[in-house]
């Protein structure tokens, strides 16, 4: 996977960090001449949901926010799978040809924001990108701590900080316990921020509402239900960037609404969710630049591992009872594949599409039968909960609408139990309160992640929200994670799916369309939705400009 002895250098390139390849993606709209950079000016930015903080470590609902805030170790193209070196990380050297030490040499100059916070106007060093990992590896909230347990060859948390090893204030270093294929996409993910460590030490856990960073941008104003507002980085490491002098998120969660106020001029760039037709629809207006890339969300339905869904002829008639070349024409609009348990946008690791088509079939009556067979001749009663407005895939609730009127007609009759989005993760999705949960699984462009979610330990590493285990899925999942020959990887990623699909569940995947982009054409973006990040791409946000000031 990288390099085994040489010195990387980062500056201009980028370092095979993965296996290349990544998701397809449609063509994006023909594009006007971009003429020369323009500084200054503003945008304002559309969003759909509501942000519930904006602490990298910690918060998953704000992580756009997050990546103009913060600074990083690098960028990382998904469809190369390849580490860009534009942030606070130079070079990176691989010393162990097994991949197992990761030295970064840091970026001289990177300054801390101004203001009223502690470290304001400080360089960033060393210890900052240790205390950074130390938290975002141990705190209680954090996601996913699968990655710092490999460093630190130990669930507990106080054997993380010892391997975070800081030589000087240029060089951060650490070595993994044992190899771990997706670490170096996993340093590229917005959680991990490079926040100050002053600022940890001042606040704690109370970043949700406030952020001290060293990004291209400021916070300015908080507002998670109504606006965020963002402001230039006057001291920003990269001379003449941003851009743009202030960026605006404005939040309105009824689709129609955020659309209109779009194409009306209120927003720059579009936050709602697009159909085939709006794409089709703004293509073909000179004034809208639009995209369109494969959805990276995966729609799954959870089913938790006690009755009657621990019985696997149960959960076998959910599948036949789910018709999903429906859901693809009603809920995407006729356009999208069949997902398994790695979702088809992930090309290179999927499993083969007809393979998916062959064995998820629709058979109604199979169904019944099934059910009848586990005891169930009078069919099954209960609820199928899911979140108001989850975002990235606003039609979550015609797809539960869709599965209530399948199901009911094997016998399995469930209520549609809807919930805003805070509550639905705290109260249902991560407790593992349900019987049957419909989720948009956040986008992963890495095959580690979404595998995770089937082992008895979970994505957390401390356990799975279904209640399921398998321990020959375990071995073949935690083999995959460690192994840095691509093809070898691949045949135990196929072998794990394989394991899955015949246990129809606990997750049971359904299926995936595409995502659209628009924005009005004076607006200038480095690259389109569906597009590889260019490998003179500098940090999110930096190279957006506007031609009218």
């Amino acid at each position: 996977m990288l390099a085994a002895t040489a010195t990387v250098a980062l500056g201009t390139g980028a370092v095979a960090a993965g296996c290349g390849g990544g998701g397809s993606s449609g063509p994006a709209a023909t594009r006007r001449p971009a003429g020369s950079p323009v500084s200054g000016g503003s945008i304002v930015w559309g969003r759909d949901t509501n942000i519930g903080g904006i602490d990298p470590h910690i918060d998953l609902t704000g992580l756009d926010v997050d990546r103009l805030v913060y600074s990083y170790l690098y960028d990382w193209d998904p469809l190369t799978e390849t580490a860009i070196a534009n942030d606070f990380a130079e070079s990176m050297e691989f010393p162990d040809p097994d991949s197992l030490e990761f030295i970064f040499n840091l970026r001289r100059g990177v300054m801390t924001q101004p203001g009223d916070c502690p470290g304001a106007d400080e360089e960033l060093t060393s210890e900052d990108c240790k205390q950074s990992f130390i938290r975002r590896g141990t705190s209680l909230t954090a996601i996913d701590k699968r990655f710092p347990q490999k460093i630190a060859g130990s669930k507990d948390p106080a054997a993380l900080p010892p391997k975070l090893l800081t030589p000087d204030p240029y060089t951060f270093s650490f070595s993994m316990a044992e190899p771990f294929a997706p670490a170096i996409r996993e340093m590229a993910n917005p959680t991990w921020a490079i926040v100050p460590a002053k600022v940890m030490e001042e606040y704690g856990l109370g970043l949700a509402q406030r952020a001290h960073g060293s990004g291209p941008f400021m916070l300015n104003e908080f507002r998670g239900s109504e606006r965020v507002v963002l402001e230039k980085h006057p001291n920003y490491f990269h001379a003449g960037r941003p851009h743009l002098d202030k960026v605006t998120r404005v939040i309105i969660t009824e689709q129609s609404s955020l659309l209109v106020a779009f194409k009306q001029g209120q927003h720059d760039i579009n936050g709602a969710a697009l159909t085939a037709v709006d794409y089709q629809d703004m293509q073909d207006d000179v004034d809208f630049i639009v995209a369109r890339a494969p959805q990276f969300f995966y729609t799954v339905i959870h089913t938790k591992m006690r009755p009657p869904f621990d019985e696997l002829k149960v959960r076998q008639a959910l599948d036949l009872a789910t018709d999903r070349d429906e859901l693809i024409r009603v809920t995407q609009d006729a356009q999208g594949d069949y997902n398994g348990p790695i979702q088809w946008a992930q090309t290179r690791w999927a499993l083969p599409q007809q393979e998916l088509r062959d064995f998820y079939k629709y058979d109604p009556d199979a169904a019944r039968a099934l059910l009848e067979e586990a005891g169930y001749r009078g069919g099954i009663s209960t609820k199928l909960k899911f979140p108001a407005n989850e975002p990235g895939f606003g039609r979550l609730a015609d797809t539960a609408s869709l599965l209530q009127d399948q199901w009911r007609q094997v016998g399995i009759n469930v209520e549609l139990v809807e919930q805003e989005l805070g509550s639905y993760i705290n109260s249902t999705l991560l407790p593992g309160n349900f019987d049957l949960t419909l989720f948009a699984n956040v986008p992963s462009d890495e095959p580690d992640r979404p595998l995770a979610f089937y082992h008895t330990l979970g994505v957390t590493g401390t356990g799975n929200w279904t209640n399921y285990s398998n321990l020959e899925l375990d071995r073949l999942i935690d083999a995959q994670s460690r192994e840095l020959d691509e093809e070898k990887r691949k045949d135990l990623i196929w072998q794990a799916q394989r394991i899955i699909l015949r246990e129809h569940g606990p997750q049971i995947p359904l299926t995936g369309g595409y995502t659209y982009s628009a924005h009005w054409y004076y607006v200038h973006l480095p690259y389109e939705i569906g597009q590889g990040v260019p490998q003179v791409a500098l940090p999110f946000g930096c190279d957006i400009w506007r031609e009218q000031t």
